[in-house]
């Protein structure tokens, strides 16, 4: 190597030590740089730091605002939608083609009822992050536990149901009954998941079999009809019989009270009578005796004839 080489090669590694140090102290703060995250207002985070989770208690996770951890190869910086409303639809016994139901039973998902019959259900499941130390842990991606816990749950309640209560009555309660199960299942599997609801958006029997179910679902329709109009019928009867009643018994007791008033002044008289009887009995018994007397003639219209020589009146009736 000669001199002019040499003094060349020198340069460039004066130049490199000269810029080295601050090559490296770009890249030592772009490092730091990395470590800075931003926590959203609907979210939370957890730091693991070497698969370890960082912090403890309520430390151990991260509120909304700026926050620093280690370079990216030291910690991992999980974000966990805690305060969004997650949606997920269930179609383990409900399987589309595009916009068609598939018809074929065989190829599709389906229910068997307790009935033995056979029915597609569709279902959209809101749920919502409760622990996201327990989400990201186990269970970072939740929705394939929601599905089989509430494909499980809605196979086995439709087990113990007819056919007519999961087409028709029974379908609100089903609903309730799978979300109170899932929670209860996703709970002892310590999901860190809150279902809000279930909605059984899709319940239908197969294409091959659903003119016979519609069938069914009109005849039931038409039952509840005729029974709305009996019970109508029954509603208005009863209250013209409540008022024929209110009247029939309105007229007893008035006629009642008549008689009272005609007894209480036929006593009243008797007693008055008694009184005057107690003091005077033959005063009594000539005036009634007149009385009556009198009464029997003023309706019988005849005379009255005294014998000479006797006191016994005879009366001719015409």
């Amino acid at each position: 190597m000669n001199t002019r080489s040499f003094l060349v090669f020198s340069q460039i590694i004066e130049y490199i030590i000269k810029y080295f140090k601050w090559v490296v102290v770009f890249a030592a703060l772009l490092i730091l740089v990395s470590g800075v995250y931003r926590v959203q207002s609907n979210e939370a985070a957890i730091v693991l730091r070497f698969g370890r989770l960082t912090g403890t208690g309520t430390g151990q996770i991260k509120g909304p605002g700026l926050h620093f951890a280690l370079p990216f190869f030291i910690d991992e910086v999980i974000k966990i939608p805690v305060q969004t409303m997650q949606e997920r639809d269930i179609t383990t016994h409900y399987l589309v083609w595009g916009n068609r139901l598939l018809s074929d039973v065989d190829r599709n998902g389906y229910l068997l009822t307790g009935d033995n019959n056979v029915v597609l259900i569709r279902a959209a499941v809101l749920y919502q992050i409760e622990n996201p130390v327990l989400y990201a842990i186990f269970n970072r991606d939740a929705g394939e536990v929601i599905d089989g816990v509430v494909s499980g749950e809605m196979t086995r309640l439709v087990t113990r149901m007819d056919i007519d209560s999961v087409l028709t009555r029974g379908r609100t309660e089903l609903a309730s009954s799978v979300l109170l199960n899932s929670q209860g299942m996703l709970d002892s599997l310590n999901t860190g998941v809150v279902l809000a609801s279930v909605e059984l958006i899709g319940i239908v029997p197969p294409m091959e079999t659903a003119q016979y179910f519609d069938d069914v679902r009109s005849a039931a329709v038409h039952k509840e009809t005729l029974i709305q109009h009996a019970q109508e019928y029954a509603s208005s009867l009863n209250i013209s019989a409540q008022a024929q009643a209110r009247a029939y018994t309105q007229s007893a007791i008035s006629e009642q009270h008549a008689r009272l008033a005609v007894v209480h002044d036929n006593m009243a008289e008797f007693n008055g009578i008694h009184d005057l009887y107690i003091i005077n009995p033959r005063l009594i018994m000539d005036g009634v005796f007149q009385a009556r007397i009198g009464a029997i003639l003023a309706q019988s219209g005849g005379a009255i004839i005294v014998p000479d020589g006797s006191d016994v009146p005879v009366i001719l009736l015409p």
